[in-house]
């Protein structure tokens, strides 16, 4: 069995995307998979280190807005498509499946156009603007909250859940807690804003860390790595309490998530 796995930007592509291969390796481990990302994306380091093969396209994601960058953007798409054909082609898969996240538009779209069974994985209870696109020519959406299933075609929608929620549950919590320097007796507290971070919030938390010391618990917190030297600079001036870890990026958020 070949499969070839699309979806990025973000850790809340990539991370299920992973979750499912492991899945599909449990059930079949002489399966072999492809994986199409964007360089600039956190796929291109995320996925060699678990190696899965990699291989990247050219994309961006429209503005909300009308604005001329629109118009490469539709330019970009387009030839994703042909890049996406030329990968399907050489990688021949049996099926293809997205995970979200503008880059996967274009490699799923090919491969429906090609007749190669597809999928779309939406994680979220309000869709992504890709995966809705994608509906209208995927042979099944896959969705994890009954609140998505309005906004896709009935008689394509499965309701799957998500394959990274049960690798939450199988890890071991004492052994994420010592991996980010977290005592194990004490209470521990995470903040974080996503996988890429969240300057609003990075902003809210330098402005109270002065009110974190002293506390019975600890903080871990994640800034994501494009904010971590600001926010560090930051945190210098005001003082970093003994309790407070701060961290660019958690790899093993699972086992994190399963300790705190």
């Amino acid at each position: 069995m070949r499969v070839l796995v699309s979806g990025g930007g973000t850790g809340g592509h990539i991370y299920p995307a992973l979750a499912l291969i492991r899945e599909i390796k449990k059930l079949n481990p002489e399966a072999r998979f492809l994986y199409i990302g964007t360089e600039n994306g956190l796929e291109s380091t995320i996925v060699p280190k678990a190696g899965i093969p990699f291989q990247s396209i050219v994309i961006s994601g429209f503005k909300r807005k009308i604005s001329l960058d629109n118009v490469k953007t539709v330019m970009r798409f387009l030839k994703g498509v042909q890049d996406s054909k030329r990968y399907i082609r050489r990688f021949n898969p049996d099926i293809v499946i997205g995970t979200g996240g503008y880059v996967c538009g274009p490699v799923v779209y090919a491969a429906a156009k090609l007749g190669i069974p597809t999928i779309v994985h939406e994680q979220n209870s309000v869709p992504g603007v890709t995966n809705k696109f994608l509906s209208r020519y995927v042979d099944k959406v896959a969705v994890c909250f009954e609140a998505a299933i309005e906004h896709f075609p009935e008689s394509k929608v499965v309701m799957t859940g998500n394959p990274r929620a049960s690798e939450v549950m199988d890890q071991n919590g004492m052994k994420g807690k010592r991996s980010v320097g977290l005592s194990l007796p004490k209470k521990s507290v995470l903040i974080f804003g996503g996988s890429r971070g969240a300057r609003p919030i990075n902003d809210a938390f330098v402005e109270a860390i002065e009110q974190f010391g002293n506390k019975s618990y600890e903080i871990l917190y994640v800034t994501g790595e494009v904010h971590y030297d600001k926010v560090m600079e930051a945190v210098k001036q005001k003082g970093n309490p003994s309790n407070v870890i701060i961290k660019p990026f958690i790899h093993n958020m699972p086992e994190v998530l399963t300790g705190v």
